[in-house]
């Protein structure tokens, strides 16, 4: 335990960690949410993909707060997806460039291949195998690790709260 007061980024996360926990509805409901949220970071989204998978989670009837957590979890993966995207849609289609390492993924190709039918072909595939082994993984999981996990982020935000407390003189 640090004495140091928790920091706004800390207390965020700790707060969307017990939310996302503390979902109401079905697992089944979180699960779907979580899953079309996973299917945002596999396209070009400008920065909007957390937004964009909390609405679309929505729009199919699943847990707007998983959807927002499914696209925020591989966001900063982005060069790596793109890699796989253009890995796997040029098994179906030949790319106009080839992109052989992660290296080369670079704002030149980024550019060049985003729009293409390679880049296309492969986030499709991509977004559905990863959705679909989300969605099963996350109702297979989530029962049995809801209640430890909620002990465990509870306890450690009242530890902080009680780290992160002023110190109280009583008054002589």
């Amino acid at each position: 335990m640090s004495s140091q007061p928790m920091g706004r980024f800390q207390r965020a996360v700790l707060l969307h960690a017990i939310r996302f926990f503390r979902l109401s509805g079905s697992r089944e409901k979180a699960a779907r949410g979580f899953a079309i949220g996973l299917v945002c970071n596999f396209f070009p989204t400008f920065g909007l993909g957390a937004f964009l998978s909390g609405f679309l989670a929505r729009l199919i009837n699943g847990n707007m707060v998983a959807g927002f957590i499914g696209g925020t979890v591989f966001a900063i993966f982005w060069p790596l997806l793109f890699y796989l995207n253009i890995r796997v849609g040029s098994l179906f289609i030949r790319p106009p460039l080839i992109v052989d390492d992660l290296e080369d993924v670079t704002p030149q190709t980024v550019s060049a291949l985003v729009w293409g039918q390679t880049f296309a072909v492969g986030a499709v595939v991509n977004s559905l195998l990863v959705s679909l082994a989300a969605y099963f993984l996350f109702l297979a999981a989530y029962g049995r690790v809801r209640e430890p996990a909620l002990r465990w982020l509870r306890h450690r935000a009242r530890s902080r709260r009680i780290a992160s407390a002023p110190v109280r003189r009583e008054k002589t």
